[in-house]
């Protein structure tokens, strides 16, 4: 952590399924694979991450998740929860946060 990630996740919620967001890691970017899980997360809680922290750590070794993505070979993907959040990191440089309280409810009444 500690690096410039403004606006480096690209986030997105997914068009076809509520409480599912896609972010995006640039392996060529300033960022950390850790910041951008990190920032992603920040931006699906509404939080502020230079002011709130984002208890990572609690869950997953933060340099032992970037170090697992450093010319990565072949398909590579980890996932853990974070925040009540379940966080999908792929090889591609893809992440999915999923907010099962959003996800999981119900669409028909």
């Amino acid at each position: 952590m500690g690096k410039d990630t403004t606006d480096s996740s690209g986030l997105t919620e997914a068009p076809d399924r509520s409480g599912v967001y896609r972010a995006t890691h640039d392996p060529d970017g300033p960022a950390t694979v850790s910041d951008t899980v990190i920032e992603a997360v920040a931006e699906v809680a509404d939080v502020d991450p230079t002011t709130t922290l984002i208890p990572l750590a609690d869950r997953i070794d933060p340099d032992a998740l970037d170090a697992l993505f450093v010319d990565a070979e072949g398909d590579v993907q980890v996932t853990f929860s974070v925040c009540g959040l379940e966080v999908l990191v792929q090889s591609d440089g893809r992440i999915r946060i999923v907010d099962d309280s959003v996800s999981e409810v119900g669409g028909g009444e």
